[in-house]
Formats: structure tokens, C-alpha cells, sequence
């Protein structure tokens, strides 16, 4: 019978419309920084060590005072003091100071990443002061050119001067590593592609945010309201942009787009919140970022119940063959620990594949000597494979006696199994006390119904324990992310209360938009409010 129009079910365009919001939450989601990756076995490794080593007042310390060198840094500069536009380029010597000091700070920052990213490149302290003085000096001399030359201010200063910025850097490591390690030849060649692949996406988004901020006040305020509801999708759009940029940098990915795309977009509201007196706009600001945050609170609880259903069905899985099976179970009840007893002994577990889960991360992280020898043992038993062989390519530390690149391996092999000679009887291969060990029976001579379904149960206990692993470092990737993110629009708009407040105070405030009084109690609170 064909349904028409008058037979269909009753709640079929509720199902439809049910089923069409369902995919597009699905699509939503793995839209999201935090599916975008997951833990490395290795970082696991570290983050357990760090917990274990660090104490929680530290921690604390370390999240107050990250901000403060850049907000110190911010007033210093704002303290030199500034000569009207009109008395020309050279009366405003002052001016290149200060775009010198503020252009040294940000290379000698950037610069400084290659020390993590690459190391086989030696970049010494003064080889990176050697880059950083010498791009600054050719960057401001092309802009006091620019300026003696067509006109003062130069418009767009910071947007034109990224492609410069770029250039000069580019220039100056030459200069300094030498041409060898930029060859394609050079085992550093691979590593500075990443770099340069990510700082290009760095120095774009860089140059990006202020134009939109020129956009945002060019705007009618009866069309601004439009631009914030944008907002969220450019901000997704950033983020994927730096996603695939930092793709081989998977260990490396949510602080990297958190203290990128979300900072600059937490500056923006910040900025934008602060220079428009509106109740309605105010609202509507604070409104869309409420809703993202319940989102991504949604999406991480979503992931947690997986983990959580998971846990629960091996736990209900293991109670009726816990007389049978000489396997451990999982007895820790925190996720890391639990996690971990897997991963340090798989087949402990009845894993005998790892697949999607990459043991090594892209760069040597901080390990006890204990954690690196289980690292080489895991590594030499060939249990863990994933397909994403690009972003498990690992950054080696420069004279590094243990090869620690590990790539995907088809054969799997147990690691507590020693190799037979060739001339191995056929009856001792298939021994029934080496099966039923093999199995983890008690009784190897147990009747074959009791054997058969011992190893259905621990082909079934062993997939859950290895979708344990891979749902659950996917979650540790997921909750760092958003941790930082939260992090991010906290900090963000306090820091540029105190800039504010500190700029209001000082003589530069008059080249400003707004002038003095512009940022008063109100623009204030509602900055804090986000």
C-alpha cells in the first residue's frame, strides 16, 4: 500500500523534523574542536605524571599569573608617550620605540616555538635573538620608509606588516640556521613545514581580527545586531581553519586554537562590548555566548555518557566471569587510572589491538624513566596502530639514542610471547595449557562449551576495553580543550578591564577612539558580564 498524503502516520513530520535536528546536531558536532582529535598514549602518560607530581596551589599560581607579562607589557608600551599625527613621522620617534619593542616581543615569542616543534634545528638563545633583532629592524625600516615616503600613520599597519613580518622571519633563519635544514633532503624539513604551516595560519588570523573590528564600527548600529549573530559562524570557520592547519600537531591543537581563535574572538567581544553603550546589543552578546557555552557543555556530556556506558557494560559484562577468567579487571573509579590500566597492559585486558590510538605523541613530552621504558616495551609490541599517519609522525629530540618515531604496523604480535624455533612440534604449539593460557582459562581442561564462551567473553571484555581507550582519550582531548576555552573568556576580559582602566590614566588615551571618560563604570561591568 502506498502512503499518500492523507495515510501517512500522524507523527511522521514530527519524526521527520526530529530526525533532520538530529543530524544536524550531528553535523554540528564533528564540526567542534573537540572532536577533532584525542590523547596520545604518551601524553596520558605526562598528564598523569603531572597531576601526581604537581600540587593544586601551584596550578593556581600558574593560571593568575600567565596573563600579567603581557598586560605588563601592554602598559609599558602605552607609557611612552605619543606626539600628536600631525607633526609628521620623524616627531614621532617615539612611535617606532614603541612598534619596535612591541614588534620584538611577539618575534622573540613566536620564534621561540621552534625550540619545542623543532629542536634539530639548535636554535640557541642568540641565534633566535639574532632572528628576532634583525626581522624587527628591517619591519620598522620598511614602514618609517613607507611612512617618509606616501603618509603617516600608514592605514592597516598591523595587516600590512604581517606579510612582512612573515618575510623577514623567513629571511633571518636562513641567515641563522643556514640553507641545509630548509633543504627537502633535511630531516628538519618535514618539522618546519609544520611550523610554518601553522604560523602562517597564526599570523593570518592575526591580521584578520582587527579588520573585522574596522567592519564591526563601520556597521549602522540598526545592522550591528546582524554582525554579532555572524559572529559564532566566522568564529567556527577560524577554528577550522586552524584545525587543518594544526593537523599534524594533534598533542598541540586545543591550546593552540583556544589561545588563538578563541582569544582573539573573547578580545573582540570584549572590545566590541566596550565602545557601544547598548542594552539591547549588550544582550544579545551575552546571550550567544551563553548558548554556545550550554552547547559545548551538551557535546562534552554527550561524549561522557559514552565513556560512562561503556565503563557500565564491561563492569555488568565481567560480574558473570569473574569465576572463570584469571584476567584482571578494572578496579580503579577515576577515568585517567582506569584508562591507563589499559593502556599499560593490554593484553592483560584481552586487548590485542589498538587501532585509532596513537601511542607516541608528535613531540617527546616529560616522562619518568619508567614511563619511557613501558613507552618502548608498548612500542615493540606492535598493539597500537592508527590510521591517521600523518599526525603521528613524531618531532625527535636532537641526538636521541632510541628511535621514536613509531609508524603503523599490520602484524600483531604479543609481547609476553617468545619466538618457537623453526623446528617446533605441531603438538606443542597447540598445547592445551598454552591455549588455555593464551585464553586465561583456570582450568585448561575445562569441557569445550566452558572454553568456547570464556573466549567470546574476552574477545567482547577486550573490544569494550579498547572502545574504554579510544572514547576516553578522545574525552581528555575534548575536556582540555574546553577547559581553556573557559579559561580563555575569563581571563581575557579582566586583563582588558585592567588595560583599560590603566589607559584611561595615562596620556595616550587622547589618540583613542573615544578619548578619556569613554570607558567609565558601565562599559565595565559590562565587559565583566561576558
Amino acid at each position: 500500500m502506498r502512503l499518500t498524503p492523507r495515510t501517512l502516520p500522524a507523527n511522521y513530520e514530527a519524526t521527520s523534523t526530529l530526525r533532520w535536528w538530529n543530524h544536524l546536531e550531528d553535523k554540528w558536532n564533528e564540526l567542534q574542536v573537540g572532536r577533532q582529535g584525542s590523547y596520545s598514549v604518551e601524553r596520558l602518560e605526562s598528564f598523569d605524571h603531572y597531576c601526581k607530581t604537581t600540587s593544586l596551589m601551584r596550578v593556581i599560581v600558574v593560571c593568575a599569573v600567565t596573563p600579567l607579562p603581557a598586560l605588563l607589557a601592554a602598559i609599558l608600551l602605552e607609557s611612552l608617550p605619543l606626539r600628536p599625527p600631525s607633526e609628521g613621522w620623524a616627531a614621532n620617534w617615539m612611535f617606532w620605540i614603541r612598534l619596535t619593542a612591541a614588534n620584538l616581543i611577539m618575534t622573540f615569542a613566536g620564534v621561540s616555538q621552534i625550540v619545542t616543534i623543532i629542536p634539530d634545528l639548535n636554535p640557541t638563545f642568540w641565534k633566535r635573538v639574532l632572528i628576532t633583532w634583525g626581522s624587527t629592524i628591517a619591519y620598522v625600516g620598511v614602514f618609517m620608509l613607507g611612512a617618509s615616503e606616501i603618509v603617516f600613520p600608514i592605514p592597516f599597519l598591523w595587516t600590512i606588516g604581517g606579510v612582512f613580518r612573515r618575510i623577514f622571519i623567513s629571511v633571518m633563519q636562513v641567515i641563522a640556521f643556514g640553507v641545509e635544514p630548509f633543504k627537502k633532503t633535511s630531516p628538519c624539513y618535514r618539522n618546519l613545514q609544520r611550523h610554518l604551516k601553522y604560523y602562517n595560519a597564526y599570523i593570518v588570523l592575526l591580521n584578520i581580527f582587527p579588520f573585522c573590528r574596522v567592519l564591526y564600527d563601520s556597521v549602522p548600529v540598526t545592522f550591528q545586531s546582524i554582525a554579532i549573530v555572524v559572529l559564532p559562524i566566522s568564529r567556527l570557520a577560524a577554528k577550522q581553519y586552524m584545525v587543518k592547519a594544526t593537523r599534524d600537531m594533534e598533542d598541540f591543537m586545543p591550546g593552540i586554537v583556544a589561545m588563538t581563535v578563541d582569544l582573539f574572538s573573547t578580545l573582540f567581544v570584549s572590545v566590541c562590548m566596550s565602545t557601544r553603550d547598548s542594552a539591547y546589543l549588550s544582550f544579545l552578546f551575552i546571550a550567544i555566548d551563553i548558548g554556545q557555552t550550554l552547547l559545548e557543555f551538551r557535546e562534552v556530556r554527550s561524549n561522557a555518557g559514552v565513556v560512562l556506558n561503556l565503563l557500565r557494560d564491561r563492569h555488568a559484562s565481567s560480574e558473570h566471569f569473574r569465576k572463570t577468567s584469571s584476567k584482571r579487571t578494572l578496579a580503579s573509579s577515576n577515568l585517567m587510572d582506569l584508562i591507563l590500566e589499559v593502556t599499560r597492559d593490554p593484553h592483560a585486558f584481552h586487548v590485542k589491538f589498538i587501532k585509532d590510538v596513537r601511542l607516541q605523541a608528535c613531540y617527546p613530552h616529560q616522562l619518568t624513566h619508567q614511563q619511557k621504558a613501558k613507552l618502548d616495551y608498548l612500542h615493540g609490541s606492535h598493539v597500537y596502530c592508527s590510521l591517521q599517519s600523518t599526525s603521528t609522525t613524531r618531532i625527535k629530540q636532537p641526538h636521541q639514542k632510541r628511535q621514536r618515531c613509531w609508524l603503523p604496523h599490520r602484524r600483531i604480535h604479543s609481547p609476553s610471547a617468545t619466538v618457537a624455533p623453526k623446528t617446533i612440534k605441531i603438538k606443542e604449539a597447540i598445547s592445551p595449557k598454552r591455549a588455555a593460557a593464551d585464553i586465561g582459562l583456570v582450568n585448561p581442561f575445562a569441557p569445550h562449551e566452558v572454553l568456547s564462551a570464556t573466549v567470546k567473553h574476552n574477545d567482547a571484555s577486550g573490544e569494550k576495553s579498547r572502545k574504554v581507550v579510544v572514547e576516553g582519550l578522545q574525552l581528555l582531548f575534548h575536556c582540555e580543550y574546553l577547559v581553556l576555552v573557559e579559561y580563555v573568556e575569563c581571563v581575557v576580559p579582566l586583563v582588558y578591564v585592567l588595560y583599560k582602566v590603566a589607559l584611561e590614566n595615562l596620556p595616550n588615551v587622547a589618540y583613542y577612539p573615544g578619548g578619556a571618560g569613554h570607558f567609565g563604570p558601565s562599559a565595565v561591568a559590562l565587559v565583566c558580564n561576558t
